[in-house]
């Protein structure tokens, strides 16, 4: 065993050796949901447009995901162990696939709302020394990581956040988002509560549909992939697809929307208002610098663990609602001045998201250091990959 144990690394070192006399490069992303694909898919995509260049995906859940990646670019984990790979991408660094033969490991952060103790990652079984980079979304996660030695300076790179690129340079056509829904002349309202037996969705989530429907409102209902997972533990066991179903064939409206979809941004860049209660997609919206009403559930925060000062920051730009009929007044008034609350807004998102519209740039910058690092240098691109300024 002793002498496996010396053999291996130097094993491992020779068989990228002779990988790297390929001019190929091999890359392997890991979508562990399909939210995943929403906050990686911008990264892969731009890496495969490169030369020399194989882009594969992989997921503990192939059915979750496979109709998101081209079906000859996915490998199940079984597949995925024991081939070559130059550099591995996730988004979530404790349930990485098992892979023998990886060169370089990189992580990119997929939430910013500081939920589930992640604001406070001492003692959290992350992982974090097996990767040689982790992407952060904003300063004030990185500097907490470092400060709690979970992250080494080497490894921490602030990159912001990918996903948001599009949404935060315009570059969605949100008249082909609301000829989809059929999004008329009505205001529209985005509900996307987070996933939680506290959260507002099990609180009121349908009486919130139902009032803003009454209200004049198109009505857009993304929840979490969680609360739509058929494991028992992320929803109580409730089906809200069934529920949000027959909400929607009782409407007279006929202008309430039920969507599943892996990236929430069209969503975003086409909603006049957005409710929901703690969550990313929440901080995400401000970028828009639209109006957000967060419907409280007051048991959420010790539920999912969530860091209070973030609590206080999203709800710092937004206005807190209680009731289902309190938020359908709350969105009229709100979409009536929606210039209220816009600084603070703005504020927090600056806050939150490195500058945006620029993070994909970064994070393949840092990939492609890890594997040309002869022949991309620092200087070389006119992004800064560390955001140090």
């Amino acid at each position: 065993m002793t002498l496996l144990r010396r053999f291996t690394p130097v094993a491992h070192r020779f068989d990228h050796v002779i990988g790297r006399l390929s001019p190929r490069r091999e890359v392997l992303v890991e979508l562990r949901t399909p939210v995943y694909h929403a906050v990686l898919s911008p990264i892969a995509d731009a890496l495969a447009r490169k030369p020399h260049m194989n882009v594969w995906f992989t997921s503990e859940h192939p059915d979750r995901v496979r109709d998101l990646v081209p079906g000859e670019r996915f490998l199940t984990h079984a597949e995925a162990e024991w081939r070559r790979f130059d550099v591995y991408i996730n988004g979530d660094p404790w349930a990485p696939v098992r892979l023998r033969r990886c060169a370089r490991r990189v992580n990119f952060f997929h939430g910013v709302a500081g939920k589930y103790d992640l604001d406070n990652p001492k003692g959290l079984p992350l992982g974090f020394e097996c990767y040689d980079r982790v992407g952060f979304i904003n300063r004030d996660r990185m500097q907490r990581y470092l400060g709690a030695g979970v992250v080494q300076p080497a490894q921490a790179k602030l990159v912001g956040y990918p996903k948001l690129d599009k949404l935060a340079n315009q570059e969605i056509e949100v008249g082909r988002v609301k000829r989809r829904y059929a999004l008329d002349g009505r205001p529209t309202a985005l509900y996307a509560p987070t996933y939680s037996e506290a959260s507002s969705l099990h609180l009121a989530g349908t009486d919130i549909a139902r009032t803003l429907d009454r209200a004049g409102f198109n009505v857009l209902i993304k929840l979490h992939d969680r609360s739509l997972d058929p494991d028992p533990r992320y929803n109580l066991g409730v089906d809200w697809r069934a529920r949000f179903t027959e909400l929607i064939e009782r409407s007279e409206t006929g202008r309430v929307h039920f969507v599943e979809t892996a990236d929430a941004s069209p969503l975003l860049a086409a909603a006049d208002v957005m409710i929901t209660d703690h969550s990313s997609i929440g901080f995400e919206f401000l970028v828009v610098d639209r109006p957000l009403i967060v419907f409280d559930a007051p048991d959420l925060p010790a539920a999912a663990r969530v860091n209070m000062e973030k609590v206080t920051l999203l709800r710092s730009a937004a206005t807190v609602t209680r009731t289902a009929d309190e938020t359908a007044r709350a969105a009229s008034s709100a979409v009536a001045d929606p210039a209220s609350q816009s600084a603070a807004r703005r504020r927090v998102a600056r806050e939150m998201f490195f500058e945006p519209g620029t993070a994909t740039g970064r994070a393949v910058h840092l990939i492609l250091e890890l594997l040309f690092p002869r022949i991309v240098s620092r200087t070389a691109t006119d992004v800064e990959p560390e955001g140090t300024s």
